[in-house]
């Protein structure tokens, strides 16, 4: 049996549902949600967001760790607690550059590479417009190659239109995400 699999049954019975009540709730058929439960399907993301959510736990440990009865008495939080005593790390690595805690929705980003560090906490100084603008011209350069010295023969493009084609191209794939998530 699959991490989520367990996981599922866990939680349904925390909450002290039949297999049958769970599968109306999440608007699913029966025997979907059965073989989601034996592990013999995946369920699709947005059902497995509202079972994390069902379970108050996140995402991340929903799908990574076995949980059991004692960890759903206390619900995942958003903040940091203030005494990082009681912390355990439940998933991710220094290789990964991220570390999950058990108790805590959402994972953190880690370096040990001193200069990953050095433009993190540059990045974290800077005011939000700065950010939002650093962000925009991080995306573009990653969806467009690395900037290179032009050649003779190689035609420029103008940023602004390399853009409105990456907006184009994304406002298509939004419609089809929408359409598919509607259906499902």
């Amino acid at each position: 049996m699959t991490i989520l699999a367990q996981n599922l049954k866990t939680i349904r019975k925390n909450l002290g549902h039949t297999q049958m009540a769970l599968s109306e709730v999440l608007d699913i058929g029966f025997r979907t949600y059965v073989r989601y439960e034996a592990g013999e399907r995946d369920a699709p993301i947005a059902l497995m967001v509202k079972l994390a959510k069902l379970g108050n736990i996140s995402l991340d440990r929903l799908l990574t760790t076995e949980v059991d009865t004692e960890d759903l008495k206390v619900p995942d939080v958003q903040k940091i607690p203030a005494s990082a005593k009681n912390l355990e790390v439940i998933g991710g690595s220094l290789d990964e550059g991220r570390l999950m805690f058990k108790g805590l929705k959402s994972d953190f980003l880690i370096s040990a590479d001193s200069s990953e560090k050095k433009l993190l906490t540059q990045f974290r100084k800077m005011d939000k417009t700065k950010r939002d603008k650093y962000l925009v011209s991080m995306e573009w350069m990653l969806s467009n190659g690395k900037p290179t010295v032009p050649s003779g023969k190689k035609k420029k493009v103008a940023k602004n239109v390399v853009k409105a084609k990456n907006a184009a191209r994304l406002k298509k794939m939004t419609k089809a995400i929408k359409k598919i998530t509607l259906k499902g």
